[in-house]
């Protein structure tokens, strides 16, 4: 058996590969798909809120969002209330693109979870999520073991 970090990192390779493949008819690479999917949960979605809620860099989140803007799934404005902050809005074929990411990543979900019962899947989520508590804390707090 692999160590839990190594198992880890090889499923989200894994997954991301195969998000690549899926998504590769709408040019979507990696985790912009999951940016169309967060974005469509608000009418305008503040890019600094999308770094938080994504939980990855800055950057990242910079670089897919002005390729789904030249792919012309996302729109970018300022902020009303200032013009220094950045909002984010769903074009209709953003919209579109989107209900097709969400049923591929609702047949992939079937498939990874398909040896699961409904208990075993909700234990299994539940000590996933113990470990990303305790990665975020080590790495927050710079914490010595």
């Amino acid at each position: 058996m692999l160590p839990i970090n190594k198992t880890i990192s090889m499923i989200e390779r894994y997954n991301l590969a195969f998000r690549d493949h899926q998504f590769a008819p709408f040019r979507l690479k990696g985790y912009q798909a999951s940016f169309l999917i967060e974005i469509s949960k608000k009418e305008s979605y503040p890019m600094e809120a999308l770094i938080e809620a994504m939980h990855v860099d800055k950057s990242t989140i910079t670089r897919g969002i002005q390729a789904c803007v030249d792919l012309g799934y996302v729109n970018v404005s300022s902020s009303e209330h200032d013009r220094r902050f950045k909002v984010l809005t769903l074009t209709e074929l953003g919209h579109e693109v989107k209900q097709q990411c969400v049923a591929i990543l609702k047949k992939q979900r079937q498939y990874l979870m398909q040896d699961f019962d409904e208990e075993s899947e909700q234990q299994l989520l539940h000590y996933l999520n113990q470990l990303y508590t305790r990665a975020k804390e080590l790495s927050l707090n710079e914490k010595d073991i």
